[in-house]
């Protein structure tokens, strides 16, 4: 989803390694009677929330100027701000407000309590947006990047091989055998195999319930590796898919030779309508669900980025009262609209927009939601099934079914790598 940016490769050699001030931040001490309150972001230079972000700050501070808002900027993209963040909270620092955190940062007691903080604005948020800020009952932080994860097709390619957007896993897989004709890959594992799987997994109702109970080998689990091997051993990804990175992957899709992607709405200005790619693509895609199987066809409601603050800040009533005021104004509706015009990247917060005001590319990726039998979210579970321990899990998981393991075999291997 995110990527390290020219300006960010830039910026890196004229930084130190633990970023930079933005323009408009004063390294200087406060003016008597203002509050500093300090934000870190990796939202910059060509990202796709660049120009959403600096329309925030300026906002915020001639709103607020009672508070001296001083924003740093992460050079190196999502992995460097994390490494970065653990190491300064860890020391007992880090900025009072948190971006794009973790249950890395949750365990630990860095991230703040929100809960009784923001019960006067919750109402704001969808349900299931919040639910994934949200561990053991509390929330600890709040969703500022939030999307619905379809499946974006090449409607060209499908034009070419005389289908439609397939609504059930069978009609997928003649697209893809279609597509295979012509020597198209339908998809790729490496870009998309999670959302694959957890799009099969949750379409079971029993998902919730054998997630809880930690039971990685029940029939849940097994029905959702068996998809992802059937599109494997059908044939229909790239020869290379076990090496394919998101972005050489999302290069197949621009040139047309890739037959569906999934991503966030944030992929509208990344790779869709990015510079530099053919101005024709936007006029030639189309947004759905996964593709139906044994009926279910749930989508994904995935917090992309999470925003929290310090929990230092409980003990300086000042800076706690900065901070949740600038999160509600970075949360707010007047906000959360800017978002989704300006950077094509909704919040979990509720708004509707028509189609004027969000453009038709974004207008109807979004209705996506409407198409769906279901939303679902990744539990925050803290226990085995981390966001941590899937992203070590799954990968492994792909990689055996390539080298030609069985559903069963993939999935044990699953559930030993998660749970080690």
């Amino acid at each position: 989803m995110r990527r390290i940016t020219r300006r960010e490769f830039l910026t890196t050699l004229a930084a130190s390694a633990f970023g930079l001030l933005v323009p408009g931040c004063s390294d200087k001490r406060s003016e008597p009677g203002r509050t500093v309150l300090t934000y870190n972001t990796f939202w910059t230079g060509l990202d796709a929330h660049a120009s959403v972000m600096d329309w925030l700050y300026a906002e915020f501070r001639k709103r607020h100027p009672e508070i001296d808002l001083r924003v740093v900027q992460v050079a190196g993209g999502a992995q460097d701000n994390g490494q970065k963040l653990m190491a300064e909270l860890a020391a007992g620092g880090g900025p009072d407000v948190l971006h794009d955190t973790t249950y890395d940062q949750v365990r630990p007691g860095y991230c703040l309590d929100l809960t009784d903080h923001i019960r006067p604005w919750r109402d704001r948020f969808y349900p299931e947006a919040l639910a994934s800020c949200t561990w053991g009952g509390r929330v600890y932080s709040l969703p500022t990047e939030y999307s619905m994860v379809p499946c974006i097709w090449n409607t060209k390619l499908l034009r070419k091989v005389g289908k439609d957007i397939p609504s059930t896993f069978d009609e997928y897989l003649e697209v893809g055998r279609a597509l295979r004709k012509i020597g198209v890959p339908l998809t790729s594992l490496s870009m998309n195999g999670a959302h694959i799987f957890f799009s099969i997994l949750f379409g079971d109702p029993r998902a919730p319930e054998v997630i809880r109970r930690e039971q990685w080998e029940s029939e849940p689990f097994l029905r959702a590796v068996k998809v992802v091997k059937k599109i494997r051993d059908e044939g229909l990804i790239p020869e290379n898919d076990i090496e394919l990175q998101f972005a050489n992957g999302a290069s197949l899709f621009q040139q047309d030779r890739m037959g569906h992607y999934m991503n966030g709405a944030w992929t509208l200005i990344n790779e869709i309508a990015a510079e530099g790619v053919d101005p024709t693509l936007r006029e030639r895609v189309a947004f759905a669900p996964f593709p139906a199987y044994e009926g279910a066809r749930p989508i994904r409601a995935w917090v992309a980025t999470k925003t929290a603050i310090n929990s230092k800040l409980a003990d300086e009533p000042a800076k706690l009262k900065a901070a949740l005021t600038f999160l509600e104004f970075f949360t707010s509706r007047e906000s959360a609209r800017r978002f989704i015009s300006m950077a094509h990247s909704p919040q979990g917060v509720k708004v509707e927009l028509t189609k004027e005001e969000a453009g038709p590319l974004l207008y109807e990726f979004m209705n996506t939601r409407r198409q769906a039998t279901s939303v679902f979210v990744i539990p925050n579970d803290p226990g085995y099934f981390s966001e941590q321990s899937q992203a070590r899990a799954l990968p492994d998981m792909f990689a055996a079914i390539d080298e030609g393991a069985s559903a069963k075999e993939a999935l044990r291997f699953f559930a030993e790598v998660l749970m080690s």
